[in-house]
């Protein structure tokens, strides 16, 4: 049995408290109730095929046919001689309205969530200006290492694709190499090597999110039991995570979590692949196969526990984050019979890690968003799969129109078997000499033994203007139109109906904005923040604004843990603060005289603030009154000492005559 707390481990020379420790038996039911979680999984069968289908609507897919397969670009590549002349092999055009659509939607989202700086601005009062310029550094800290664009535009690209998309959130540490002078050991200088802590954000595959089927998928984190995913992994990012398991004191079975065993296979039946939507790479899976490079072909793999290890061997790690009674599994924690968050993590059936989780409004740190959002979960129809018939269909029209201009050169004929060799007039040569041999005493001519038969394409002119309407039928679906795309709109408009119109789209596309806000990113935002609140410590960082160093007390932030507010695209800073507002109040002040000498004191202070919620930092080096305290290098000049140096007086009192001066 091991003990309930670890043993005492020190951290970069710091003791490491003590944890608790899970008993062999509570590892096993927290195994078991995993297994549970990844059966039900393999049972969503049809939402994966859904995803397939979209995936090769979007790539504009069609697999090559026994007809077709051996061309390149409609000509064939095999012997002239063996192959039946098909004027349809070649017809293979799809339009790109579905992917045209998703692009034009995620561009639209990251253009509101992904292109401000920074990414998540912090509006607070002025009396608290200092420490929320603090927060906003960390959090755009936090950004850069973590590359939070690129994983929510993959999750922004989900959403849009499949009407469902998962992130994760979590505190995790990143290793980070410093070279520091050290001149009193001869070498000149010192490799350090730390660990830095930040919020993780991680885009998870749709295909492989575990996740609890009796909710809709936006009510997940907050009223949903488990949340988690399944990823292949190599053998060195195990034995990675196993160290840094192993330096904090939460690993759990790291010998027996490095040995591959038949248990990776099983794990592998409930392993989710991609669709192969290419006809040049016929793996689908290439990019993560199931191996990676045996090094067993150049030496012998090391032994353990009298097994050989394959070191191209790949694992799966299945996370899980889980709201339990730690008493139903015989975990022996603090408040046994109230529900808790816990993360656990297996590599393949092992055991690595156990720990609880703290997280903002107690919302599972996996994130759902499905941007249409109407009641029916999976069965509501994504903007890629509403798109999916159109595309079809024009696509049907399209290559009905370039089968026509095949037929109308290469048409059916009549021939005379026994005088004309089949193979010779089935050859897809667009210049084709047939040769004909005609008996001298042969009653047929020419016109006899090859007969072609007229071709009438009435009914098929309006093909392509038929598709046509049929791609504006798809814009008119979810709200798009040329303008959206970077196209040119003929007509003459003025610049209020172009406003007018533009604005019209804008509400299509902020509806699914809107749900993404409340689904995902306010909790985002929650949870990153208490995470810095409870796990962060002192640090320095680089300001990414304007290169300056600034040193982070967290104990100070704490206490002003309820002065901020995180802005995004969607409630940007401006909006959260009444920027419109405070403009028109300071264009008030300058045309009021009354109000000058009323706020005339505070109009420093007023400008400063204004200036730090539009993203100016620095302006205390341009505070006249820091300029009047300061003295030159030089002392006194004789013109200085004519004007006495006043400081301005909080609450000034204002003098009967606005035009007189004091003397």
């Amino acid at each position: 049995m091991e003990p309930t707390t670890a043993p005492n481990i020190t951290l970069n020379g710091d003791p490491v408290e003590k944890r608790l420790r899970l008993t062999l038996k509570a590892q096993q039911h927290v195994s078991n109730f995993v297994a549970s979680a990844i059966a039900v999984h393999k049972r969503n069968t049809e939402f994966i095929h859904k995803m397939d289908i979209i995936d090769t609507a979007y790539a504009r897919y069609k697999e090559l046919t026994s007809s077709n397969k051996n061309s390149v670009d409609g000509v064939d590549i095999r012997s002239v001689a063996d192959v039946p002349c098909d004027v349809f092999a070649a017809d293979n055009v799809v339009p790109p309205i579905v992917v045209s659509q998703v692009d034009t939607y995620v561009a639209y989202l990251a253009e509101v969530f992904l292109s401000g700086t920074p990414l998540f601005p912090v509006v607070s009062n002025p009396a608290n200006r200092i420490y929320a310029e603090q927060l906003e550094t960390l959090l755009d800290d936090h950004a850069l290492l973590g590359a939070y664009p690129r994983h929510l535009l993959m999750f922004l690209r989900d959403a849009v694709k499949y009407n469902y998309a998962g992130i994760e959130v979590e505190w995790d540490s990143i290793d980070q190499f410093n070279i520091a002078g050290d001149f009193t050991t001869g070498t000149g200088q010192k490799l350090s090597r730390d660990a830095r802590f930040y919020n993780k954000l991680k885009r998870l595959n749709p295909r492989n999110i575990l996740r609890d089927m009796t909710c809709l998928p936006g009510d997940v984190a907050t009223q949903g039991d488990y949340a988690g995913y399944i990823e292949r992994v190599s053998r060195m990012r195990v034995k990675t995570e196993l160290n840094k398991l192993t330096k904090q004191g939460k690993v759990y079975n790291a010998g027996k979590a490095m040995i591959a065993d038949a248990k990776a296979a099983v794990i592998d039946a409930y392993y989710n692949e991609d669709p192969q939507v290419s006809n040049y790479i016929n793996s689908p899976n290439s990019i993560t196969n199931g191996r990676t490079v045996d090094w067993d072909v150049f030496f012998e793999g090391p032994q353990r526990n009298g097994k050989k290890q394959n070191y191209g061997d790949q694992f799966y790690r299945i996370v899980m984050y889980a709201r339990i009674l730690p008493s139903d599994f015989e975990i022996g924690a603090p408040q046994p019979n109230t529900p808790q968050i816990w993360k656990f993590v297996h590599i393949n059936d092992t055991l690595i890690y156990a720990d609880r989780v703290i997280s903002a409004y107690d919302v599972l740190p996996i994130l759902f968003g499905q941007p249409l959002e109407d009641g029916l979960g999976d069965q509501t129809q994504s903007i890629a799969e509403g798109e999916i018939p159109f595309q079809e269909a024009a696509s049907t029209l399209f290559n009905i129109r370039f089968a026509t201009a095949r037929r109308a050169v290469s048409d059916r004929a009549l021939f005379d078997v026994g005088e004309i060799d089949p193979k010779v007039v089935n050859t897809a040569t667009p210049a084709l000499k047939i040769p004909v041999r005609l008996s001298s005493l042969s009653k047929k001519s020419l016109s006899d033994l090859y007969h072609q038969i007229p071709f009438d394409s009435r009914g098929l002119e309006n093909v392509l203007q038929d598709a046509q309407t049929l791609v504006g039928f798809s814009k008119e679906l979810h709200g798009g139109n040329a303008p959206r795309t970077g196209q040119f709109q003929k007509g003459n408009k003025s610049v209020q109906e172009w406003n007018d119109t533009m604005a019209g789209s804008d509400n299509r596309y902020r509806l699914p904005a809107m749900t993404l806000e409340y689904q995902v990113f306010v909790p985002l935002k929650s949870i990153m923040v208490l995470n810095i609140y409870q796990y962060g410590s002192q640090v320095t960082v680089v300001s990414q604004k304007n290169g300056n160093v600034m040193k982070i007390n967290i104990d100070e932030l704490r206490k002003q843990v309820l002065s901020f507010r995180i802005a995004d695209g969607f409630t940007p800073k401006s909006k959260m603060a009444s920027m419109d507002m405070v403009t028109a109040g300071m264009q008030m002040i300058q045309q009021s005289p009354y109000l000058q000498q009323a706020y005339g004191a505070h109009l420093p202070g007023m400008f400063a603030h204004m200036m730090s919620l539009g993203g100016v930092r620095g302006l205390e080096e341009y505070d006249p009154r820091n300029a009047a305290q300061a003295v030159p290098a030089g002392g006194l000049g004789a013109q200085t000492l004519q004007q006495p140096v006043v400081q301005p007086q909080q609450d000034p009192v204002q003098p009967s005559n606005p035009g007189a001066t004091t003397p």
